[in-house]
This record gives C-alpha cells, structure tokens and sequence, in this order.
C-alpha cells in the first residue's frame, strides 16, 4: 500500500446555546487562563488583567472554553489541525447558512 496525503477539509457549525450562567463561564474562562502556560513578561497586560478582561465578556470567555475538537475526537481517521470559535449575541447573521458565499 502506497502512502497517501490526508485530505484536508472544513467543518463550519453554527450552534445556538442559551447561557444560564455568565458568571460561571467567565470563571471558567479566567481559570483556563491561569492554568494556561502563558508567559507574561513578553505581553502588555499582566495575568490578573487578562482574567479580568476574559471574565467581564461573556463572548470572548465563551470562545475560550467551547472544545471545538471534541466533535470529532470519536472519529477514525480523523485528526483536527485547528480551529477558530466565535460568538455573538442575538439570532444568526444572515449569511451564516448552507451555502453562503459572500462570507468567506
């Protein structure tokens, strides 16, 4: 058998979630980034500051702690080489469906 190179794909998800816990997850988010490997004498802010920042939007502290992998990592043969995860406020942009061209 002959090697072959994996093909490479995309997945795009769109997932509604209703957050009864903001707090929590900005916890989360801000203890995520304290056990993170991170060295911070090469950033402008400081530990505390980045927690701070990550735990007071919910967005951005959501982001951080959805596992995008996960979906996957019952799959055979099949490896995740990254990702990007973002959230919004309110119903689905418009061009966020099957099909959308003009987003990319």
């Amino acid at each position: 058998m002959g090697h072959t190179e994996p093909l490479i794909m995309q997945i795009y998800c769109r997932l509604e979630v209703a957050v009864t816990d903001p707090e929590l997850i900005g916890k989360l988010a801000g203890q995520q980034l304290r056990e993170a490997e991170i060295d911070w004498s090469r950033r402008e802010e400081d530990l505390e500051e980045a927690i701070h920042q990550l735990e007071s939007d919910l967005t951005q502290a959501l982001s951080c702690v959805v596992e995008h992998d996960r979906m996957i990592e019952h799959l055979p043969g099949v490896e995740s080489r990254g990702g990007l995860v973002f959230t919004a406020f309110g119903k689905p942009d418009d061009r966020f469906r099957p099909g959308f061209t003009d987003f990319l």
